[in-house]
């Protein structure tokens, strides 16, 4: 949460969402099956549950009443937010492709770009609501399958390397005619590319939420996280690869921290980053809850992971987290001797149901619904492609949205420090006038688009 969010409310900023409309937005969110997807009605639920997200972020950075999470508590909410989550996930994972290979970005982008973005809005939504320990328990036996999403994040992160910093320098660096030439999809591609590490850093905070409740829980959400997919030793694999860590081509170390890099002075490289917390606070909370303790299977592959975490503790590391001083006295325990195994008992385990359902639902008919999707919700004529814009509009008031930038703006045509706003659409952002000269074969079609529907 960024300072800027509370100087923008102590300095009078309005609610983007208030407690009345909070409530009558929360009681309408229904569950949508994968086939409408990017629909009108659906594309209207996306508006709702971001102007949801961007209220709960800034109720939470101005420490006021968080009357989001109490909306979506009382209507019972919370688990359906999580259905659309693994729903969108799935969309991704089986339709997406099919819609790439027709091409289904070829006329716009608005919104393809909506519906993949859509799984980020949800994760960042839940990752402010799940700070609330009502709102873990709310969750239910949706909790079950929102583990399981967490650790398919956690396992893509360490699969799929750090966004580089040479691949926008390798955008900024092309001419006016080259990004005249890129086409729909690829630049559908560069909108989205760095969504999948943003998605999973945020699962990191859910999972550490998840752990602080896990006993008040179905049991099931432990012993999946536990002995399933062994979560500990998912987490030590992480703290090795260090993803949220990288190299600038000028060989300056940079940080991922509340949604951005930020360049990490030589003084600063043992300070913990919130990434870095979440996950030691997971882990404390893994291994040394007495309940998770008696229910963890230790063998000798997970305690030698385990034991690598003894290489971290330092005095900088402990005087920034000094609860950790027991997880280090527990780790050289487990040195010395391995606990006893759990005890034998059976378990009655209840197991994911919102993907297999999902799944079931759609018959496996991933080629169709993506021929469904293209007709009726991607192949829109300019009135419809108007009046998307202009919901946008609405939805992401750029007063609000100014108050929330991490960092300054960048120019769209060659990314030095942006000075200026285009004026007609006031989306892109330029350092100077020849910039906005050189970029507007480019940014026309959509300074069109936006600008007249500012104007209805």
């Amino acid at each position: 949460l960024k300072w800027a969010y509370f100087q923008f409310i102590m300095s009078g900023g309005h609610e983007t969402v208030s407690a009345h409309e909070a409530e009558q937005l929360c009681d309408a969110i229904k569950a949508f099956p994968i086939k409408e997807i990017g629909s009108q009605s659906w594309m209207r639920q996306h508006e709702s549950i971001e102007r949801l997200n961007i209220q709960a972020h800034l109720n939470a950075a101005a420490m006021r009443d968080d009357y989001i999470t109490e909306a979506l508590i009382s209507f019972q909410k919370i688990p359906l937010l999580i259905h659309e989550l693994i729903a969108i996930e799935l969309w991704r994972e089986k339709v997406y492709p099919h819609l790439v290979a027709l091409d289904f970005a070829a006329k716009s982008t608005i919104a393809p770009y909506i519906v993949i973005y859509h799984e980020a809005t949800l994760v960042s939504l839940l990752e402010a609501v799940l700070y609330s320990r009502e709102a873990c328990v709310a969750c239910g036996d949706a909790a079950i399958d929102l583990a399981d999403y967490v650790h398919r994040k956690l396992v893509s992160l360490l699969a799929r390397p750090a966004p580089t910093t040479t691949t926008a320098a390798a955008t900024a660096g092309e001419t006016t005619a080259e990004k005249l030439e890129v086409t729909g999809q690829q630049q559908l591609e560069q909108q989205t590319s760095t969504l999948p590490f943003d998605i999973a850093t945020k699962a990191l905070s859910i999972l550490r939420y998840l752990t602080d409740t896990l006993t008040s829980l179905p049991l099931s959400v432990m012993t999946r996280l536990l002995n399933v997919h062994d979560m500990p030793c998912v987490l030590v694999a992480l703290m090795s690869a260090a993803p949220w860590t990288r190299q600038t081509p000028a060989g300056k170390q940079e940080k991922y921290s509340d949604g951005r890099w930020t360049e990490v002075a030589p003084h600063d490289r043992l300070k913990l980053t919130k990434t870095e917390v979440q996950i030691w606070l997971g882990l404390y909370n893994l291994l040394m809850e007495p309940e998770c303790r008696g229910k963890y299977l230790f063998t000798s592959h997970n305690t030698a992971e385990l034991l690598k975490l003894r290489a971290y503790f330092n005095e900088v590391f402990l005087d920034q987290l000094p609860l950790l001083g027991d997880l280090r006295r527990a780790l050289e325990h487990l040195a010395l001797a391995t606990p006893p195994a759990p005890a034998p008992g059976i378990t009655l385990e209840q197991m994911p149901e919102i993907r297999d359902h999902l799944v079931k639902a759609s018959g496996n008919k991933w080629r169709k619904i993506a021929e469904h999707q293209l007709q009726s919700h991607f192949t829109l004529d300019d009135a419809a492609l108007r009046e998307n814009a202009k919901r946008l509009a609405a939805t992401y008031d750029l007063s609000t949205l100014d108050a929330l930038l991490p960092e300054q703006p960048v120019c769209a045509q060659c990314g030095a420090a942006a000075v200026q706003r285009c004026s007609r659409c006031k989306v892109e952002w330029y350092c100077r006038r020849q910039c906005q000269v050189e970029h507007w074969g480019k940014h026309k079609a959509q300074c069109d688009l936006l600008g007249a529907a500012a104007a209805q």
